[in-house]
């Protein structure tokens, strides 16, 4: 008998309804910051779909595997990058923070030193407006015209659809292993993934990278023979 130390529901309502309500967040709010003062419509307010919603509702907007495989690929592509670049930033922001402080400033370098800001700034957007315009070129008008549709609801959908299959996919691995163990085969490092990776992704809120991990253990099983 093969038992993980799973929840009965791998999301609680609380935190899946934080999640669906920071993508949609994301989604559709501001790409640029704009000046408080003066509020400004963005011009692309609504033109793009981060890859955190596309991906969350692959199902209810019928992503083919071709699809969700090459936006899973662009995200991946981008993150490292991504998180190198944000690190870069918040060190070139302190730096600038720190010439700023002094009761005389050295203008020269003060004025460098946010080229070098702004610099890490421009990139980071470039890239991630090169990942959200390759995530839009994978869809198809349809599949955008339902992504609109269900930010109108709030999420309602999207969190009970992901919910489902995030439970779904933990019943299908434990029943692979549970097969695995019958047949006489080793299921201890399936086991391991879902407890020391799965399981922490999951309380933690991350449900994207818990369903990449359910995704390869599930074509683990699928793969090696019975």
């Amino acid at each position: 008998m093969i038992s993980f130390t799973m929840p009965a529901k791998p999301i609680s309502t609380h935190t899946m309804k934080l999640i669906i309500a920071l993508v949609l967040l994301i989604s559709f709010g501001p790409l640029f910051a704009a000046d408080n003062s003066k509020p400004a419509a963005d011009p692309l307010a609504g033109a793009f779909f981060p890859p955190e919603l596309v991906i969350l509702a692959h199902d209810q907007i019928a992503l083919t595997p071709d699809q969700l495989a090459e936006i899973r690929a662009q995200v991946e592509k981008t993150q490292s990058r991504s998180e190198e670049l944000r690190a870069q930033l918040e060190r070139e922001t302190a730096a600038l923070a720190a010439l700023a402080k002094p009761d005389r400033v050295d203008e020269a370098a003060l004025v460098a030193q946010l080229d070098k800001v702004l610099d890490a700034e421009r990139e980071l957007k470039h890239l991630h407006i090169g990942l959200l315009a390759a995530i839009k070129n994978q869809l198809t008008p349809e599949q955008e015209d339902k992504l609109r549709e269900l930010a109108k609801d709030g999420g309602s959908q999207l969190e009970e659809s992901v919910r489902q299959r995030l439970t779904e996919k933990v019943e299908r691995v434990k029943a692979g292993a549970q097969k695995w163990s019958a047949s006489g085969r080793d299921p201890s490092t399936i086991a391991r993934t879902m407890d020391e990776k799965v399981k922490p992704l999951l309380d933690a809120g991350k449900p994207l990278e818990a369903e990449a991990e359910l995704d390869r253990l599930l074509e683990q099983l699928k793969a090696d023979p019975k």
